[in-house]
């Protein structure tokens, strides 16, 4: 499963992606998946199954020849959504998750975080969250943050 095993990503008229691996049956509808830390986003990429198997991790991808980090560039700007939020309007702690309610850079946002560990602080002082479906949101530094927002997070902190 490392990016030591050769490989070929080929992308299909629909942006839709399909995995080629010398003696291995071709995984067609792959994904993309950046891997913590979100910080480093050259290291670390999993190609996964459409069921979120993964099925090769490429280590780094300056290692790759530029094709195929033309195509992978690609597809991540077009499915890659991480919205910034900038306000927390209210976190609900219920039945071991969280239900977060923010404003972002794209609009009002509900979503639910499953656990605690989705929550990742990063070196420079903000926060990654993942959702329960797998989706990435950015929050500011706790010192940019509004005074409700700051009071709303607290307890989870």
């Amino acid at each position: 499963m490392s990016q030591h095993e050769s490989f070929e990503l080929i992308e299909d008229e629909m942006g839709r992606l399909t995995l080629q691996r010398a003696g291995k049956d071709d995984s067609k509808d792959v994904r993309l998946r950046r891997a913590f830390p979100w910080s480093h986003p050259a290291e670390h990429l999993s190609i996964r199954s459409s069921d979120g198997k993964e099925l090769l991790l490429i280590e780094d991808l300056r290692s790759l020849d530029q094709a195929t980090r033309a195509i992978i560039d690609r597809w991540l700007a077009s499915h890659s959504f991480i919205p910034k939020i900038t306000r927390v309007e209210y976190v609900d702690v219920r039945f071991g998750y969280q239900q977060w309610n923010v404003q972002t850079d794209r609009g009002p946002a509900e979503f639910r975080v499953q656990e605690r560990e989705d929550i990742r602080f990063l070196p420079d002082g903000r926060f990654g969250i993942k959702d329960a479906d797998g989706n990435v949101y950015e929050l500011k530094r706790l010192d940019e943050l509004d005074p409700h927002s700051r009071h709303a997070i607290e307890a989870l902190l």
